[in-house]
């Protein structure tokens, strides 16, 4: 039985120059094409049957972080096309109502008017370090090239630039996007299921103290069952980040099941079920994100890859 997991994180009709939203109308469809040709279930309940049919195509709908627009506009049209999802948060993000670092960085570097910012980081490469960025553009372009080395760095250096930041950039404001828990609340009550992302959207595979991981396994999955009921079943590792030591906390904290994003199908039979699959989709051309759908654009990856 294999099985397709589609990953998505915000649905929202305003568009962004850096993490782009998916449009609400190709969410929907996303959604109608999904629908139609697979049996869509929700991910929890499809693992814990124990009684899946051989030959049918299933596929999940999943979304990571908790972002509001997830209930205002994806919500109705899972619900329209009879989909359950699951939504893996961020519980202080849920607590606080403050997005992910992922987006609060971005959100920094474009609405600044600080012209100034101390980045002369040791274990920054070069052409990263920097004293001035003048201009809007200039800090949207460099924040475009800081955003994937943070995510090779240490957990402690990626903290201590983003403290710096969110110091040195204290003219901004930070947006209140996240849903709260009276709205996980109304998506459980619908069917769907609230799993864990996390206490902070730590990039677990980067941290080497063991305790901050089990503390960021264990407390949001006791903030969740406080208010949900339940200790989720799920962890979904933020960033994609986890390591051989992060699946063995997983498990001690009490997570039956880990998601990973490779891009690809998700085969029981040879897959690890604390690194499970997940396809992501983006804000991008139809015939693009339907090549991501029905998996050609990974295969087609696959045969470059190795010719």
């Amino acid at each position: 039985m294999m099985t397709k997991n589609y990953l998505f994180h915000r649905v929202n009709p305003q568009r962004e120059k850096l993490w782009d939203p998916m449009d609400v109308a190709l969410f929907e469809r996303c959604i109608k094409y999904i629908s139609n040709h697979y049996e869509t279930v929700l991910f929890e309940e499809l693992m814990e049957s124990g009684n899946l049919a051989h030959g049918k195509k299933y596929a999940t709908i999943m979304f990571d972080d908790g972002f509001k627009d997830n209930i205002e506009y994806a919500a109705p049209i899972l619900s329209k096309y009879k989909c359950k999802a699951s939504f893996y948060v961020v519980t202080d993000c849920i607590d606080q109502n403050i997005p992910t670092w992922t987006y609060n960085l971005e959100y920094l570097f474009q609405h600044t008017g600080i012209n100034t910012i101390d980045l002369n980081f040791d274990f920054l490469p070069a052409e990263l370090k920097t004293e001035k960025l003048e201009s809007n553009e200039e800090r949207i372009a460099y924040v475009s090239r800081l955003k994937p080395q943070l995510k090779k760095l240490s957990d402690q250096q990626r903290s201590e630039i983003l403290e710096r930041v969110t110091a040195t950039y204290s003219d901004v404001e930070l947006p209140q996007i996240m849903m709260n828990w009276d709205d996980l609340v109304q998506l459980k009550n619908e069917g769907h299921y609230i799993g864990s992302h996390t206490v902070t959207h730590a990039m677990l595979g980067t941290i080497a103290d063991e305790k901050k991981i089990m503390d960021e396994l264990v407390n949001s999955g006791k903030r969740i069952e406080e208010k949900m009921g339940y200790f989720p079943v799920t962890i979904s590792y933020p960033v994609g980040s986890f390591n051989a030591t992060v699946k063995d906390l997983a498990k001690t904290a009490g997570y039956k099941i880990g998601l990973a994003v490779k891009q690809n199908v998700y085969d029981p039979a040879k897959d690890d079920l604390f690194e499970i699959s997940r396809i992501e989709l983006y804000n991008e051309p139809w015939w693009k994100t339907k090549m991501r759908i029905t998996n050609v654009l990974e295969n087609l990856k696959s045969i470059i890859r190795y010719k």
